[in-house]
């Protein structure tokens, strides 16, 4: 699934460890080192932490954004920061590609002029599809264009470096291998005072030591055991999409943009969830927006390995 991903041993441990409280030094500390884990992996300068989902982590770049501004949209997770963002503003422009086709480089150049801000989804998991930011960092630097990203599914899947970037999100319980519950927004700068939800102020998130708010320690104690792990996501995207080959199923997403982590195909007969639930595994495909596509997904999050997916393919055959 690409949520709840497969939870590995360490951190399950260091979930139900003793509650500890958000106030203490001893929470503080790693509350710290974890934000200090982050800026180390991303090179971003900054990082807010809270309680909630990638949701709330675009939420809270969606209340920080002014002006006009251009959504990039190549699948359901584009669609919904563009939702947001129309939610906090009036002038939002979106371009917009079919599911499983990458993002047209020229056609974003054209429509940069006169925008504040760029928004796109990195590793977009409705698709599969990994969308090419560093091409969308430069062009934005030649326009004087704000990048944003939602890097939810991203961050512990690829690499993910957020030079040139000014807010990107991310979450706890996806390619990071924890539980869901923690929403970081990572920023280039400490933006100014603005007014807006006290839960959403992304500047004292971001200058406040430890968190602002009731924070439960087992999530924070899962996420470093998490940041600790080295899954091995590199090879597995790829064998579920030869596996799916073999069988003659195309994935939607083939190539350099395919991500290791999720693959989103036609399935190649009716009933196929429930036969893979029956095999042991249960695979992405309930969500509405998949059905409506009549799509399923195979995702590597998480503590998946290889075996799992000769194992799976093995019973399907």
């Amino acid at each position: 699934m690409p949520g709840p991903v497969e939870i590995a041993a360490p951190v399950r441990m260091a979930f139900h460890q003793a509650p500890v409280s958000h106030r203490s030094d001893e929470f503080v500390q790693s509350f710290e080192g974890v934000r200090a884990r982050l800026r180390s992996m991303t090179g971003a300068p900054h990082v807010a932490m809270m309680p909630g989902s990638g949701t709330l982590a675009n939420e809270v770049i969606a209340g920080s954004l002014e002006g006009p501004g251009v959504v990039l949209v190549n699948g359901e997770f584009g669609a919904r920061i563009a939702n947001q963002a129309r939610a906090w503003l009036d002038d939002v422009k979106t371009i917009e590609w079919p599911w499983g086709t990458a993002w047209d480089l020229d056609d974003i150049e054209r429509s940069l002029p006169g925008a504040r801000w760029v928004w796109g989804v990195h590793l977009e998991t409705s698709t599969g599809m990994v969308n090419d930011i560093e091409a969308l960092a430069r062009i934005g630097a030649r326009h004087g264009v704000r990048v944003c990203l939602d890097c939810v599914s991203s961050l512990g899947a690829v690499p993910v470096g957020l030079n040139g970037v000014w807010l990107a999100s991310v979450v706890s319980g996806k390619a990071v291998g924890s539980y869901a519950g923690v929403a970081m927004v990572f920023a280039a700068e400490v933006p100014p005072p603005r007014r807006g939800p006290v839960y959403l102020d992304l500047r004292e998130s971001l200058i406040t030591e430890g968190t602002r708010f009731t924070f439960p320690s087992p999530l924070l104690g899962a996420l470093e055991a998490a940041l600790e792990c080295k899954p091995e996501y590199a090879s597995l995207g790829g064998l579920v999409r030869s596996k799916l080959r073999d069988i003659d199923v195309p994935p939607l997403v083939e190539g350099p943009e395919a991500a290791p982590t999720v693959t989103t195909f036609v399935p190649p007969a009716q009933g196929f969830l429930e036969r893979c639930k029956q095999l042991g595994y249960w695979i992405g495909g309930e969500s509405g927006y998949l059905q409506r596509r009549g799509l399923v997904q195979i995702a590597t999050m998480g503590a998946v390995a290889g075996a799992h997916i000769e194992d799976l393919f093995h019973g399907l055959a």
